[in-house]
């Protein structure tokens, strides 16, 4: 990503996991963790994992020469490859015999696998916190707001009264599903990757299963039943449950950008010097946070696309659809903490205008609330005939521009089945709420656990 785009689309620590010096620290760790795994079994010397183990420490990336492993990487068709000739290499330069061990029994899929989900583990945790404060901001507006009554929109259009905070309490409710999720993967997809060439590890002969939970236990991974080089579930369902996240975070900004539209007005996203303005047009106030999220959340999608084709791989290791996986998941997790962070910073300063939302209710003249008079009608008259007639007071408002509230009182049958406070209350939007604090209520419960 362009550095120039980079502050508008993604998160900086999630950026910072995925940088190529980052991706070369986790292949090293693993590397030092697959060698002291290998020595506690007496699979290969404890002075030889030691030097393996201080190399990939203290050396570092500084032990490698990027230049030419991109260079070389093109050539070999994996970046695991020049990284092995270079970190034995720079063992060697340390310790010729201990050098012989690096790398032992492994394949360069092993190592690239559980840096990947290494990487992962970091970026999972930076965007379950980032859930975790976008939940709380959507929760505090639902409780700040969940008397303050709006129009509901269906098809673009007005239809019945709702509240804010019964927006944000269903946007809360479906952070608290992605947080669920989060968890809920966790332990299939962090997961060792250790199979050799072919998944067997035959060439630790006897020894190959105790060789993976040793590993797993250095990197506190979980253990795989089996080898998955072929089977790419897991990061497929990883990818997914980011790319969902990032669904959510775009529901929320196509809710509140529609609501900064000039003619509606309702909530505005946060201020700040330069944010937000017009090239030519000094009045603009875009909603320039929607913007970089509706476009993650068109982007992940494609990304996502990648991800589902390489699941259908050859045999035990596949040509092409793995190597997919290296361009994808890094930019997904990155759209997703960079929506999340735009996310945050709205819900934590929205900014809300209940007058505008008060207008918006009654620039129908009272039409909104046709559904509720029909109901408060139905019993007294039968459902179909109580349609008809607020219909046909509903045609006659809006030709003679006139309050349907108005209309109806003249209409003798009305009259007779409705008294003059029954019809106040039947206007009132604040009267036809349903059980929306009901289900409010439900939100901020299931948050304290309860």
């Amino acid at each position: 990503m362009s550095q120039l785009y980079a502050s508008l689309f993604y998160q900086k620590e999630v950026t910072a996991i995925f940088r190529d010096q980052a991706l070369l620290n986790y292949m090293l760790h693993t590397e030092a963790a697959l060698a002291r795994a290998q020595a506690s079994l007496g699979i290969i010397p404890t002075a030889a994992a030691e030097v393996i183990s201080r190399v990939a420490t203290e050396q570092g990336v500084d032990a490698l020469d990027l230049d030419a492993l991109a260079e070389a990487t093109a050539l070999a068709g994996n970046i695991a490859i020049p990284f092995v000739k270079q970190f034995t290499q720079a063992v060697h330069a340390v310790d010729a015999d201990a050098a012989r061990y690096v790398h032992w029994g492994a394949t360069s899929q092993d190592i690239l696998d559980t840096a990947c989900v290494l990487q992962s583990r970091d970026a999972l945790q930076v965007v379950e916190s980032q859930l975790q404060q976008l939940y709380a901001a959507a929760l505090d507006l639902a409780q700040t707001h969940r008397a303050q009554v709006m129009m509901g929109r269906t098809w673009l259009q007005q239809a019945l009264p709702i509240t804010l905070g019964f927006k944000a309490a269903r946007w809360a409710s479906s952070i608290k599903r992605d947080l669920d999720r989060v968890a809920e993967i966790k332990p299939r997809v962090l997961t060792v990757q250790l199979g050799g060439a072919v998944g067997t590890l035959a060439s630790l002969l006897d020894q190959g299963s105790a060789v993976v939970a040793a590993f797993a236990a250095e990197l506190d991974l979980a253990i795989p039943c089996c080898t998955w080089h072929g089977e790419r579930d897991r990061i497929v369902e990883l990818g997914s449950t980011l790319a969902i996240i990032v669904g959510n975070t775009g529901k929320m900004a196509r809710d509140w950008s529609l609501m900064m539209q000039t003619e509606i007005g309702e909530v505005y996203e946060p201020t700040a010097k330069g944010r937000g303005g017009s090239s030519t047009m000094p009045h603009k106030r875009n909603p320039v946070a929607a913007a970089s999220i509706l476009a993650a959340a068109n982007r992940v999608p494609a990304l996502m696309s990648s991800l589902y084709q390489s699941m259908v791989q050859e045999h035990e290791r596949s040509l092409g659809a793995w190597h997919a996986e290296w361009l994808a998941l890094p930019e997904i997790f990155e759209l997703c903490a960079g929506a999340l962070q735009r996310s945050i910073e709205v819900l934590q300063g929205l900014e809300v205008n209940p007058q505008h939302m008060q207008r918006n209710i009654e620039c129908t003249q009272g039409l909104i609330m046709a559904e509720a008079l029909m109901m408060a009608l139905a019993p007294k008259m039968g459902r179909l005939d109580a349609h008809h007639w607020v219909e046909q007071a509903c045609l006659q408002a809006v030709q003679q521009q006139r309050h349907l509230k108005s209309v109806v009182a003249e209409i003798e049958q009305v009259q007779q089945l409705l008294s003059q406070d029954e019809l106040e209350q039947i206007f009132d939007p604040a009267a036809y709420l349903g059980n929306l604090q009901q289900q409010i209520d439900a939100v901020l419960r299931e948050a304290k656990g309860k």
